[in-house]
């Protein structure tokens, strides 16, 4: 492996560093538009939001679908206490 390519792959792996489980689904290229825009819409919804669901439905749902994510982790991202909101440089 050339420095080019390890600088490459310590960049890939750095990449998703501030970005939490939830939001890692909104990136899985088999999900349409419609459905990232749905998805988004409702993790960003508020309890007294229109069309809002709870944290463990939204978790349920979503394991349904396949992925690995929790009522506390949609929660920790909805509080912001997940990985999208630390910033670079903090511990």
């Amino acid at each position: 492996m050339t420095l080019a390519d390890r600088i490459s792959a310590a960049q890939d792996q750095n990449k998703n560093k501030y970005i939490c489980k939830l939001i890692m689904i909104t990136k899985d290229p088999k999900l349409s538009k419609k459905d990232i825009d749905a998805l988004t819409e409702v993790i960003n919804s508020t309890e007294h939001s229109d069309g809002h669901i709870p944290n463990a439905r939204l978790a349920h749902a979503l394991r349904e679908e396949g992925y690995d994510v929790s009522a506390s982790a949609v929660d920790r991202h909805r509080g912001g206490r997940c990985a999208c909101y630390r910033k670079a440089g903090e511990k």
